[in-house]
């Protein structure tokens, strides 16, 4: 991220550049993004009173999934605008929305809006039997149809309009999975009921915008080839037991970075938005996930050298590998046993997803909510061991109204036990308000 582009956008937001100098930093001499502090949540929460409110046009809160920490991402109409451009040139580029008449179903949670031009939306929220009446209503006067939402409540549609006698593979339908960390294998499952190349993911946050990380046929072809090949896998992410999300980005947009910090072996996200004229800019932003930054040349040397043609068409496009919220539970990571459950799809058909890992006594347990009409049996309690067979943890199926974490598709689901902890976050709100 070029400096003087750093520094104008400092300047244009001045109770950020009091906090910089009350810590001791001149932000006319500050030489590279790293000279200055990391922020989180806790600080955008306290910053956004020192922005005129007056022109913010859309509040979308974050997920609150540490707890009640909730932050807050602030748009005025220019950010509006290029959030509309910005999701019609994907929609346009991938699914020729221009040409197609397309029924856009918005399931995204939290009244969050999507917008484009070339598209008619429908905006469903997280109710299945609303989905699936304007599916009925409302599908066969379209081209073609594409479903947002988040995972979970993906999969129930799905299976619940397989009992209402929709068809899946014979409509014309894409399907765009955002909100939290899924594996390869909840693509192939989905795409058992759908067809085969109908689901692609993307990635963005309440801070920084709804599609700023995405998936192309590049990535995707190399999340597969890392699926299989285990020597690339490792050359590149070294003993990650799981294989991450593959997203392009365009640093022209968004500037990440990825920091080790002492209580994790995962880098955090960082992000910096680029354009100035933003209403809450984002300088060096944890977004509380983890992951790696990878360019398109790096990949390819290594596909090279392990026999395979090059996948990243352009060596300069910037790559993302998401490892997810880099929580775990004795080095049990929930990524790994989304893996597991979609890798088997006999299992997948019997939870809703939803599950929690926990220590016990010194031991890893796993809770799994079984879907509703589903027993806890022995049949399904021995397939689910023989599943879960190479990781040290005892398993305990639910029936879905007996499990303790009931499944709210408005929340994300919290997958690993943890105490609460303010910890640097708090502190360094409370800084940052001292300087406001």
């Amino acid at each position: 991220m070029k400096i003087n582009h750093l520094k104008k956008i400092i300047r244009k937001w001045p109770a950020y550049e009091k906090f910089l100098e009350n810590r001791g930093i001149n932000p006319l001499k500050i030489k590279k993004i790293s000279d200055l502090p990391i922020i989180d949540k806790q600080f955008i929460s306290s910053a956004i009173h020192s922005l005129p409110l007056y022109k913010v046009k859309n509040i979308i809160p974050s997920s609150g999934s540490t707890g009640d920490n909730f932050s807050f991402g602030l748009f005025g109409d220019t950010d509006l605008m290029r959030t509309s451009n910005s999701i019609d040139s994907v929609l346009k580029n991938r699914f020729n929305t221009g040409h197609k008449k397309t029924l856009l179903l918005n399931m995204v949670p939290g009244a969050i809006s999507i917008q484009s031009p070339s598209v008619s939306v429908a905006s469903i929220g997280v109710r299945t039997d609303t989905a699936i009446s304007v599916i009925k209503s409302f599908g066969s006067s379209y081209d073609q149809m594409i479903l947002v939402g988040e995972p979970l409540f993906l999969k129930s549609l799905i299976e619940l309009g397989v009992k209402e006698s929709i068809s899946w593979q014979y409509l014309p339908l894409y399907i765009i999975v955002g909100g939290e960390w899924t594996p390869e294998s909840y693509g192939n499952y989905i795409e058992t009921f759908v067809g085969p190349q109908r689901v692609i993911s993307s990635m963005g946050m309440a801070e920084l915008g709804l599609s700023y990380f995405y998936e192309t046929d590049e990535t995707i072809m190399l999340r597969h080839l890392l699926s299989r090949e285990g020597d690339v896998f490792k050359s590149l992410f070294g003993d990650l037991d799981f294989c991450p999300m593959i997203f392009a980005y365009d640093e022209k947009e968004v500037y990440v970075e990825s920091v080790i910090e002492p209580d994790s072996n995962m880098g955090s996200i960082v992000l910096s938005t680029v354009s100035p004229d933003r209403t809450l800019p984002l300088i060096r932003y944890k977004s509380g996930d983890k992951g790696e930054t990878l360019s398109g040349d790096h990949i390819n040397r290594v596909l090279k050298d392990f026999g395979h043609i090059p996948l990243i068409s352009s060596p300069d496009i910037k790559i993302l590998a998401h490892f997810g919220r880099g929580k775990s539970t004795s080095n049990i990571y929930p990524e790994k046993i989304k893996e597991i459950i979609f890798d088997n799809w006999e299992i997948a058909a019997t939870t809703t997803g939803n599950f929690k890992l926990c220590n016990s006594r010194g031991s890893v347990q796993l809770g799994v909510q079984l879907k509703q009409g589903i027993l806890p049996d022995h049949v399904w309690e021995d397939k689910y061991k023989q599943a879960f067979n190479t990781l040290p943890l005892k398993i305990k199926l639910y029936s879905f109204t007996q499990y303790p974490h009931l499944l709210d598709f408005e929340r994300k689901v919290n997958y690993v036990c943890e105490s609460d902890s303010r910890g640097k976050s708090g502190r360094q709100a409370e800084s940052l308000s001292a300087a406001l």
